[in-house]
């Protein structure tokens, strides 16, 4: 089990990239079933999993860039964001986060949320990342700007269309619901699971040209065997 578990908190951006297809073909599937909205809300899932694979696996350089870039870290192979916390944000919290609305569509509020974080996500990928590190680029702005930006738009218009326009209450509802996200989702297992010792830690290829001249990410060798 704990082979198990190390083995994918190494591969699990590989195994987002598959099920992004298996996520495409379902939607393809269930198009005849599915409100739009709900459609939408499906394929935004699979384009989170296209982000990710875009931060962690190709370029892949997101931590780097999170660690030394954004939070200026001295050792960024393992602080502040580790491998094992970076599991925690972007499955245990981000796949329900976006899966939600394609399961409770009646509740507009669950389905804003994601849409709005997504679209953020061009902003802070493509302006704050950017210009706090140093970078002209910051994986993950690709997927935001060309897959959650215009899947957020046409969610909005799939709502009109189908006679149901969201409520002041529902954006409000939704900007609290995203709040608590980003709080409980991400915040939180960064700053619990922070360590400066942690075994978890980022090869230099996922540090890019943020790791430190000399050393860098410690060995997958030793993310396997923690």
């Amino acid at each position: 089990m704990k082979s198990l578990l190390a083995t994918y908190r190494k591969q699990w951006p590989r195994v987002g990239g598959v099920l992004a297809m298996a996520v495409g073909g379902t939607a393809a599937l269930a198009s005849g079933k599915l409100s739009k909205s709900q459609l939408l809300s499906l394929v935004n899932f699979g384009a989170v999993l296209v982000h990710q694979y875009e931060e962690y696996e190709d370029p892949g350089w997101f931590p780097g860039q999170f660690n030394k870039g954004v939070f200026k870290s001295e050792d960024p192979a393992h602080y502040p964001l580790n491998t094992n916390s970076a599991l925690c944000v972007n499955t245990a919290f981000a796949y329900p986060f976006y899966l939600a609305p394609v399961l409770f569509p009646k509740n507009k509020w669950v389905g804003i949320a994601p849409v709005v974080f997504g679209i953020s996500q061009a902003i802070t990928h493509g302006i704050v990342f950017p210009l706090r590190a140093g970078d002209r680029y910051s994986p993950g702005f690709l997927a935001s700007a060309l897959l959650h930006t215009p899947i957020g738009v046409a969610y909005f218009r799939a709502l009109r269309q189908e006679g149901d326009r969201a409520t002041g209450s529902d954006f409000a509802k939704g900007l609290a619901y995203m709040a608590a996200f980003i709080g409980i989702g991400v915040v939180a297992p960064n700053v619990l699971m922070h360590d400066k010792k942690s075994p978890y830690s980022w090869p230099d290829r996922q540090l890019g040209h943020h790791a430190p001249h000399g050393k860098g990410g410690t060995s997958e060798m030793a993310e396997e065997s923690a």
